[in-house]
Order: C-alpha cells, then sequence, then structure tokens
C-alpha cells in the first residue's frame, strides 16, 4: 500500500477499509494522490493559521471494533430513523431505521454497492485536499441516504458518529445524500468522541432540481482529539441547500464546505464555534455561483476565550455569466479574553457584472454600553456578560427546527457561556 509521508507513521500503518469492485478506482486514484504528500504546514496559504505539528507527532492506528452506550444521545424526534457509527465502522445494534418512509434508502455504505458510483463524483472540477483523499482510500464504512423524487421525508434522519479511542487511534466517517427532484429532507450529523484520535469526515450531496436538504452538523468530539472534515454539495437548478455546522469539541477542527450553485439555486452556510483553553477551530468554505440568479447566504461566528484560536476564510465565487447572483457572507467574532486569538479572511471573487454581493467582519468585545445597561436593571457583571454571550450565540441554533437538538444546544452553549444561572432563556 502507498503511504503517505508526514514525517511519523500518522498515515501510513492505518488499515484500509473493505475493497469492493465498485470502490477499487476510487480508492487507488486518491492513494495515487496520496503519494508522497506530507502534512501542510503553516508555510501553505490554506493553512497559514493552522498548525499540525502536534498530528503529526502522534501515532494513530487503526480504531478497534466497540460498543457504546448510546442513551445519552438520543433525540426523540429520532428514535427510528438513526443509523450510528462507533469507530468508524456501523453498530446494527444502536441502529434504527423503523420510522423512515418507504422509499428512502437509508444503509450502512458497506452494504451500498448499488450507490457506489456515486461516490467521489461530486465536486470533481475541484480539487481534492489531502484530507479528503486520505478518507477516500482508507474509509470503512458510512451512511449512504437516497430520498426519490418528490417525497418529502416528515421525520428528521439522524447520522450519530462516535469514537471511543483508549490509544490513538483515526476514523474515517463517509457520507453521501442524493436528492433526487422535488424531494425534501432534515438530516442531523453528530460527531462525538473520547480520548485521542483523528476524525477525517468526507460528505458529499446532490440536491436535484427543486429539492430541499436541511442539515445540522454538530461537532462534540473529544478535548484530545482531531477533527478535519471536508463538505463537498452540488445544488441543482432551483435546488435549497442550507446548512449549519456548530463546533464545540476537538483540541484541532477544521471544516471545508464546498458548494456548487446552479441557475436559481439557493444555499445556507451557517456556523458557530465555542472556544476555550487552547482549542483551535478553522473554517474554509467556498461557494461557488456557477450559473445565474443563485442566492448565497452566510453567517459565522465565533466566541473565543481562553488562549483558543479561531479561524475564518470564506470565498464566493461568481463565475463568468452568473448574473443576478445574491451573494451575503458575515464573520462576527466574539473575544472573551485577552489571549484569545480570531483570524477572519471573507474574499468576493466576482466574473459577472449584475450581481449583489456583500461581505464584512467583525473582530470585538462585549459592548461596555450593553453590560452597563444590563447591571443597571439588576444583574451582576457576571450575568450581565454571560447572557450578552449567550445571545451573541442564540441566534444561529435557535432557528433549528428539531425541537430536542435544540434544546440540547442551548443547555449546551448556555453551560459554555455560563448563562446557566439566568434560567431557561429559550
Amino acid at each position: 500500500m502507498t503511504t503517505v509521508v508526514v514525517g511519523s507513521n500518522l498515515l501510513g500503518d492505518l488499515l484500509s477499509g473493505p475493497r469492493p469492485a465498485e470502490w477499487a478506482s476510487l480508492r487507488e486514484a486518491a492513494e495515487l494522490r496520496l503519494a508522497g504528500r506530507e502534512l501542510p504546514t503553516t508555510s501553505d496559504e490554506d493553512w497559514k493559521y493552522t498548525d499540525l505539528k502536534a498530528l503529526a507527532g502522534i501515532a494513530f492506528g487503526p480504531a478497534p471494533r466497540a460498543t457504546v452506550d448510546i442513551s445519552g444521545y438520543l433525540l426523540p424526534e429520532m428514535v427510528g430513523t438513526r443509523q450510528v457509527f462507533v469507530n468508524g465502522r456501523h453498530a446494527p445494534h444502536a441502529s434504527c431505521a423503523s420510522a423512515v418512509p418507504a422509499g428512502v434508502r437509508f444503509f450502512p455504505m458497506s452494504a451500498a454497492s448499488e450507490a457506489c458510483h456515486s461516490l467521489g463524483t461530486v465536486g470533481n472540477g475541484a480539487a481534492k485536499s489531502l484530507f479528503e483523499d486520505l478518507n477516500t482510500a482508507r474509509f470503512e464504512d458510512g451512511a449512504v441516504i437516497l430520498v426519490p423524487k418528490n417525497l418529502k421525508v416528515a421525520l428528521p434522519l439522524h447520522l450519530l458518529f462516535i469514537t471511543e479511542a483508549e490509544a490513538p487511534a483515526a476514523v474515517f466517517p463517509r457520507v453521501l445524500v442524493v436528492l433526487e427532484r422535488g424531494a425534501e429532507l432534515e438530516l442531523v450529523e453528530e460527531h462525538h468522541g473520547t480520548g485521542t484520535y483523528l476524525s477525517c469526515p468526507m460528505v458529499e450531496i446532490r440536491v436535484a432540481e427543486g429539492a430541499l436538504l436541511r442539515h445540522e452538523r454538530v461537532q462534540r468530539e473529544g478535548p484530545e482529539s482531531f477533527h478535519l472534515g471536508t463538505l463537498k454539495a452540488e445544488v441543482a437548478k432551483g435546488g435549497q441547500y442550507h446548512s449549519r455546522t456548530l463546533s464545540f469539541g476537538a483540541r484541532l477542527s477544521r471544516q471545508q464546505p464546498w458548494v456548487r450553485l446552479a441557475e436559481g439555486a439557493a444555499a445556507t452556510l451557517d456556523g458557530l464555534a465555542l472556544l476555550d483553553g487552547h482549542q483551535v477551530a478553522d473554517t474554509h468554505s467556498f461557494l461557488h455561483h456557477a450559473e445565474p440568479h443563485a442566492t448565497s447566504h452566510q453567517l459565522h461566528k465565533c466566541i473565543v476565550d481562553g488562549q483558543a484560536r479561531a479561524i475564518f476564510n470564506g470565498q464566493i465565487r461568481v463565475a463568468p455569466g452568473a448574473q443576478g447572483t445574491d451573494a451575503k457572507q458575515q464573520s462576527r467574532n466574539l473575544l472573551l479574553s485577552g489571549s484569545a486569538r480570531v483570524d477572519t479572511k471573507p474574499q468576493l471573487e466576482i466574473y459577472a457584472d449584475d450581481v449583489k454581493c456583500s461581505h464584512g467582519a467583525t473582530v470585538g468585545q462585549l459592548d461596555p454600553d450593553e453590560l452597563f445597561y444590563l447591571q443597571s436593571r439588576g444583574l451582576n457583571a457576571d450575568d450581565a456578560r454571560n447572557l450578552l454571550t449567550y445571545g451573541f450565540a442564540a441566534d444561529v441554533f435557535t432557528r433549528i427546527p428539531v425541537a430536542s437538538l435544540r434544546r440540547v444546544l442551548r443547555h449546551l452553549v448556555m453551560a459554555r457561556t455560563q448563562a446557566t444561572s439566568l434560567g431557561d432563556l429559550s
């Protein structure tokens, strides 16, 4: 097997997953691209603020098979619409798809040879990162979701990826979502874990003409983990893709969403990162307005405390001929300590002349006038600070349509912002 040169055995000693004939050429191409490549360094423009030295210093092996108690992860709306993966492999004992409507294909990738021809085809014109290729070469399992045309799935589907690592391990979750013309779906994707591990997920999404996908992504990895994820989505004419990514865990995390919009398509890419200690959270997004009259909105927020660091690089590209594009991008960041740091770089690349495009970035601290106002109304200084911090985050997650997930996230944000003494802020 071809190994990747990284100055350690980070990638070389990991086991590959199963190799059905349908996957062979895909995997072999990824292995060839990996040959001789090294981990990116801060000398690389796309990684100038994110140092992977800590990752390179750990020898990750294959994740062992394991079973876990998932009772603490269950969400009432999705008791019968979940697929669970533990240490990168499907966990049939914890999964339950009894409430998935007829016609929807929702199954582990290891049993999905019928869909394998679609793997690796989303965003073929875009460059493939080392971590995308690494997932393609080494994934063992994942989830496939196929929704037939004009079917509107009433209940949300739940993908739960859990990693339990007693020794340093690497996992490669894979997801393929295909919505045919006019289909609608709400998808919740969660990542949890304990121990020291590398989670390297890859998500591919196809939204056909007039279809609608709402996608909630929650990263709550363990505090000693590394999460390096890639998402690629293609949205056809009049289709809609609305995504929210919430990052709370991991020692170091990076999200790389790439979305291509056809004529009249719409996308939302919202994000929230809550960081403290020495955490690092990096988001590099790319929105490609490839055809006319598409719409995109992006709001990315970071709350950074301690000596943590947040990075945001969001690029919007309006292709030649993509007239009538409407694209808005905002990066808003809140620093809670003098040692916290944010590096933000929203970008517009426009090759059409009849467009409405805007972007902006703010980095600041809590408004002293707002703090004074709340204290004048009876709150002490700590509660005023916590309430304003919670309010800064709330508009991202309070719009989540899954009530139980919204409650879980609300309590998590309250705990992280120390707003628990203020009661129910919903």
